[in-house]
């Protein structure tokens, strides 16, 4: 009896474990989903200012004629553009295609890695900021194109680079303090997020020892 009573405690115990740590899972992964959105959403921002104040530098200003001093500058001549009023969705539909994916966000894949040493952690942020910075950068490139004249095929050499048939921005890219922010409260979550993992798994690995 004593030997039964034992086990069931120990069980009754796992299985309290188990879930409190399913529960926390759940909450800190919906926590990053959120984060997730955010980062995107404040990307579209940001790619949508960027390729305005191109398209501003872009469009030379119309001076009127018999007077100087009067002159329609890029910004006022932006409107006149028959893309400029659609330009808002096209930029939020590029953002989305190439930001709003599962292998970029580790929350979303229900097998997480058992190794949480800190350089495994460095490792996992260093490659996911890379990686969206690298797709920031094709969606200013894309973003360029929708603008761009397409007689120029060989678009400036220091701003641009062809890769997959597409522009890529490859000058100086800082992100958005918004970004920035969202991915930071991600990277936080994501420590939570595999030490809980490891926590399970070390449950998982105490049951395979008792049934030895």
């Amino acid at each position: 009896m004593g030997v039964e009573c034992h086990t069931l405690n120990y069980s009754e115990e796992r299985a309290s474990r188990v879930s409190n740590l399913c529960q926390k899972m759940k909450s800190t992964r919906e926590k990053m989903e959120k984060e997730t959105r955010a980062f995107i959403e404040a990307a579209k921002s940001f790619s949508l200012e960027w390729v305005q104040r191109e398209m501003e530098i872009s469009v030379p200003p119309l001076k009127s004629e018999g007077y100087s001093g009067n002159e329609e500058t890029g910004k006022d001549r932006l409107s006149e553009l028959p893309h400029f009023e659609d330009l808002p969705s096209r930029i939020q539909g590029i953002v989305e295609a190439h930001l709003n994916r599962d292998d970029y966000w580790i929350h979303r894949n229900e097998l997480l890695p058992a190794d949480v040493s800190c350089d495994y952690i460095e490792f996992k942020k260093e490659k996911i900021r890379k990686d969206l910075t690298s797709s920031i950068r094709m969606i200013l490139g894309c973003a360029a194109e929708i603008f761009a004249d397409p007689k120029n095929e060989n678009p400036e050499g220091r701003v641009w680079v062809k890769e997959r048939g597409r522009r890529k921005y490859i000058c100086i890219l800082r992100f958005s303090d918004e970004m920035t922010v969202s991915l930071d409260h991600y990277f936080t979550m994501l420590e939570e997020l595999l030490i809980l993992g490891y926590e399970m798994k070390e449950i998982e690995n105490e049951v395979g020892e008792r049934g030895r």
